[in-house]
């Protein structure tokens, strides 16, 4: 059975939708159908090989309550309703609830022709900061000044699709600047991915993380990260052909009391995809090297390294590629700076030259 999610310019939005209807589809029926999503275009499809689906499986589904739960080492409820004035708690809750009593009309709702989400600026609920980084400028509603923000405002159902959706699949890092904080945002776009193998790399990665220099550094080693686990994953299992297209990524920073949104963007991951799923060991070594360059650059001094490796991934041509060997050697011709295992040998320099083509 397919399911639809039409795109409707609000890429983080659409996506995160895409992954929460999938969650749901995925708690609400047997446990050994899995959903598959794909992205064909104009929309998002979530395929599904069961029609037992039902609101009843979620009352005793324990994953799916888990969902809503907030833990000290995966921080997403409150940071999705960072921006919002309202408590996170509340929110959170109110988001289980419409799926949880709503969930056998929103599945009918998206089965077979799907339907655009309701959106306006005078009713619905509110689009919080990380589900629109394009249109946010702070903290919605009015402010001190007496001064009231244009809002992005859609239907509670696809809301709260999108609310799940960005805690299931949402990567948020924070750090502190100068006593202030900064959020770092990344989402990773499937291709096509089985929500079971999304859930194994999240576990797996999602937790691993650096002190960035920006949110490029961030999105630049998260989907080196990503890539070494689709590598190690499609070397271990005979039918795994899940590949992600790319990674949205922005960043939030502390101004007052309020968040605004920074740079941001996507980056494309069919490189370093093709690299992935051609199972050879110098691809591995290569993302060895690569997530050594981006810890090495994470150090306080050196920080060229990791501005070198984060534009050679962001963009790989022979210009990036120049300054990143330029910045490497100088750090290999320094007596015991450089072990000869973070090295690249002559196989990985040849997947490294595939990379920039």
């Amino acid at each position: 059975m397919n399911f639809f999610i039409y795109k409707t310019g609000l890429e983080i939005f659409d996506l995160c939708r895409a992954y929460g209807l999938a969650m749901l589809l995925d708690c609400a029926s047997p446990e050994e159908e899995v959903p598959i999503i794909s992205n064909v275009g104009s929309m998002y499809r979530i395929e599904h090989d069961t029609t037992n689906f039902s609101q009843n499986n979620l009352h005793s589904n324990i994953k799916w309550y888990s969902l809503f739960e907030e833990s000290t080492d995966d921080r997403t409820w409150s940071r999705i309703f960072l921006t919002d004035k309202q408590k996170w708690v509340k929110k959170t809750q109110k988001v289980k609830d419409i799926l949880t009593e709503n969930a056998d009309t929103i599945i009918r709702n998206f089965q077979n022709g799907g339907r655009l989400p309701e959106i306006s600026s005078d009713k619905g609920e509110t689009l919080s900061g990380p589900l629109d980084p394009s249109a946010f400028k702070g903290l919605r509603g009015k402010t001190g000044g007496d001064y009231s923000e244009k809002q992005t405002k859609v239907d509670s159902y696809n809301w709260a699709l999108a609310c799940l959706g960005a805690a299931v699949s949402g990567r948020y890092r924070a750090q502190s600047q100068g006593g202030k904080w900064d959020y770092f945002v990344v989402f990773p776009v499937p291709e096509r991915v089985s929500m079971d193998n999304f859930r194994e790399i999240r576990s797996s990665i999602y937790t691993i993380g650096l002190k960035y220099l920006s949110v490029q550094n961030a999105a630049a080693h998260f989907s080196v990260v990503l890539a070494e686990k689709v590598y190690t994953m499609a070397t271990s299992k005979s039918k795994f052909a899940d590949r992600f297209s790319g990674v949205f990524f922005f960043s939030m920073f502390q101004s007052g009391q309020q968040y605004k949104p920074s740079s941001g963007g996507n980056l494309s991951l069919y490189p370093l995809m093709e690299l992935a799923l051609s199972g050879r060991r110098s691809v591995s070594r290569m993302f060895e090297v690569w997530n050594y360059l981006f810890r090495k650059g994470s150090v306080q001094g050196c920080e060229d390294m990791a501005e070198a490796i984060t534009q050679f991934i962001m963009n790989p041509s022979l210009e990036t590629y120049e300054k990143h060997m330029k910045v490497f050697l100088r750090y290999i011709l320094k007596p015991k700076e450089v072990k000869f295992a973070n090295m690249y040998d002559d196989e990985t320099l040849k997947e490294v030259i595939a990379y920039v083509r």
